[in-house]
């Protein structure tokens, strides 16, 4: 499968039916995890602690760009206890994506906030429900 930048962009040439169908389904499962993490880094989300853990799958891992090392358990009441909706909002710059299998993303990504630059990489999946969550995320911190 190819990798997207926006919806219906991708970098494999389409061959016949089967494949713009392919490349379709893949742009389509890539928006998605797309909007997810979208959502994942607005502060209304990042401030609910309930709706940002209904994001994260339940063997959830993340190193942070801080360096520490978190699970699951008590990231959603960390992220909201470290959220002020005053603050600046996240500014995310060139995010892209790969449909690894089916039901199975990795994001790319660059965020700045409060003047600190982090490269991003997140691993989603679709759960039975239909849902996508996030079950590995990395941030490097990078200059400027």
């Amino acid at each position: 499968m190819g990798q997207t930048t926006s919806p219906g962009t991708a970098d494999e040439p389409a061959t016949g039916r089967g494949a713009t169908a392919e490349r379709f389904a893949a742009d389509e499962q890539i928006a998605a995890a797309m909007a997810a993490e979208h959502e994942s880094l607005s502060p209304e989300c990042r401030a609910d602690p309930a709706r940002f853990e209904r994001l994260l799958a339940p063997d959830f891992h993340e190193f942070g760009a801080s360096g520490a090392e978190f699970g699951y358990e008590g990231t959603a009441a960390r992220v909201a206890a470290a959220t002020d909706p005053d603050d600046e909002p996240i500014t995310v710059a060139g995010m892209r994506g790969w449909l690894l299998a089916d039901g199975l993303v990795m994001l790319k990504y660059t965020t700045e906030v409060q003047g600190r630059r982090a490269h991003r990489t997140s691993l989603w999946r679709r759960a039975a429900t239909g849902r996508w969550q996030i079950f590995h995320h990395q941030g490097t911190l990078t200059g400027p």
